[in-house]
C-alpha cells in the first residue's frame, strides 16, 4: 500500500489522542464497499487498507494494539499483508467477535466511539444488550477534521491519480465516433486507468443532441447503457479514477462529428463560474465564498446555478458538498471538484464541466491537466 510507516503513525497518534480527548475506552470503525460520502471512509484511513467484501471492523485502543475482524480469510490475509494493523483476524460474527473483544480489554462501561451511519441497527442492538453501561458516542464529526488535515504524502497520491482521469479522458476521445457505445466508452476510460493503477473507477455518460430549448437531448451523466453515439451528439463524461484509495475527477464534454455553438455557450458560463470560484480557493476562505462568487457570475450571465457544484475528494468521493450551506474553511491539502451546473433562464436545460483542484498555502493547484477546448471529434 502507498504510505510509509511514519505517516501510518501520524494517524494512529492523531486518531488516539482524540480518543483521550474525548475519554473514549475504544474506538470502533466500520468500513465497506461502496462509493459513499465521507461516512464511508474512516476505516481506510486509519487502516489504509480497500475493503473488496462486505463489511471489515476495525476496534482501536487509546493504550493497546488495535484489532482488525474481516469477513473472509482472504481479506483477512490482505489485511495482514496490506494493512496498518498487525492483529487481524477472520470472523463470520463481526459484531459478535466485537464484543468479545470490548469485554476481553476490560470496556465494560465509559465512552466508546462508534459511526451511527455506518452502525447497522442490529448491531447496535447486539451491543447495548451486552454492554449496557457503555455509553456510545459518534465520533465522526472529529475523524473528518483529521481527515482534513492532508500530509504531503495524501497530497502526492491525489496528484498522481489526477493523471488517470486526464488519460482515460484521451483515451476516450480516440475512439468516440457514431456508432460506438455508452459502454464502450466507459470501458476505454476504465481500461487506462485500471491499466495505470487504478484500483476502481467511477464512471457516468450521458449523450445525445444537445440544444438550449430541448431539456431532454443531453441527460446528465448516469451509468453508462448500450446506446449507441449518432453523429451530433455531445458525449457527457465524468471520469473518476481511484488511485490508492483517494478519488480524483474530470467532467468533460465532446461533440461528435459537428460543433454545437448553444453547448459552447453554456459551457463557457461553466468556466468562467469555475474561474470566478478559484480567486476564493485558498486557505481561510469557506466553500460559501466560492459559491457564492459562481452564483453571482452565472446569475450576471442571465443564468442559473443549481446543484451539484462539486465537493471536497479524498478517501470518500464526496467528503463534503460544495453548496450554500457549507460554511466550512478551505485546508491546505483539500482536493476539490468543482463543477457548476448552469440551467437555462427557464430551468429546464443543464449542463456541467469541471475538474479537481488541490489548496495550497498560497492559493490552489490545478491536478487535471485535460484541455479546456470543448471538443469537436
Amino acid at each position: 500500500m502507498p504510505f510509509s510507516e511514519t505517516e501510518r503513525k501520524r494517524r494512529h497518534k492523531a486518531l488516539v489522542e482524540m480518543m483521550k480527548k474525548n475519554e473514549l475506552s475504544a474506538l470502533i470503525l466500520i468500513g465497506d464497499t461502496n462509493v459513499g460520502p465521507s461516512v464511508m471512509g474512516d476505516l481506510r484511513y486509519y487502516t489504509d487498507l480497500f475493503v473488496i467484501f462486505y463489511r471489515q471492523v476495525v476496534v482501536i485502543f487509546p493504550d493497546s494494539e488495535p484489532v482488525l475482524f474481516a469477513f473472509s480469510e482472504i481479506s483477512r490475509q490482505a489485511a495482514q499483508k496490506r494493512s496498518s494493523v498487525r492483529d487481524c483476524r477472520f470472523t463470520e460474527d463481526l459484531i459478535g467477535e466485537t464484543v468479545k473483544l470490548l469485554k476481553e480489554r476490560g470496556v465494560i462501561k465509559g465512552r466508546v466511539g462508534v459511526n451511527f451511519d455506518m452502525l447497522p441497527i442490529s448491531w447496535f442492538k447486539i451491543l447495548k444488550s451486552e454492554l449496557p453501561e457503555v455509553d456510545w458516542v459518534d465520533n465522526h464529526a472529529q475523524i473528518m477534521e483529521i481527515r482534513f488535515k492532508r500530509s504531503q504524502e495524501e497530497m502526492d497520491i491525489l496528484r498522481k491519480g489526477s493523471r488517470l482521469g486526464d488519460g482515460g479522458f484521451e483515451s476516450a476521445i480516440n475512439i468516440i465516433k457514431p456508432g460506438v457505445t455508452e459502454f464502450e466508452i466507459a470501458s476505454a476510460i476504465e481500461h487506462y486507468a485500471r491499466k495505470n493503477g487504478a484500483e476502481s473507477h467511477f464512471t457516468l455518460i450521458g449523450s445525445g443532441r444537445f440544444a438550449l430549448e430541448d431539456k431532454n437531448a443531453l441527460p446528465l451523466p448516469y451509468s453508462p447503457s448500450q446506446r449507441k453515439i449518432e453523429k451530433g451528439d455531445s458525449v457527457l463524461m465524468e471520469i473518476t479514477p481511484r488511485y490508492e484509495g483517494y478519488w480524483t475527477q474530470l467532467v468533460r464534454t465532446v461533440n461528435v462529428g459537428e460543433p454545437n455553438k448553444d453547448l459552447e455557450k453554456i459551457k463557457n458560463v461553466c468556466e468562467g463560474a469555475t474561474k470566478e470560484a478559484l480567486k476564493y480557493l485558498k486557505p481561510k476562505k469557506t466553500v460559501k465564498d466560492i459559491v457564492l462568487a459562481m452564483e453571482s457570475y452565472v446569475k450576471d450571465c442571465g443564468y442559473i446555478l443549481r446543484p451539484p457544484l462539486g465537493h471536497i475528494c479524498g478517501i470518500d468521493l464526496v467528503e463534503a458538498r460544495i453548496s450554500w450551506q457549507n460554511e466550512m474553511e478551505f485546508e491546505t491539502g483539500m482536493a476539490v471538484i468543482i463543477h457548476p451546473t448552469v440551467f437555462t433562464p427557464d430551468g429546464k436545460t443543464s449542463f456541467f464541466w469541471g475538474e479537481t483542484y488541490l489548496v495550497t498555502n498560497e492559493g490552489y493547484e490545478r491536478l487535471n491537466q485535460a484541455t479546456d477546448d470543448l471538443l469537436t471529434i
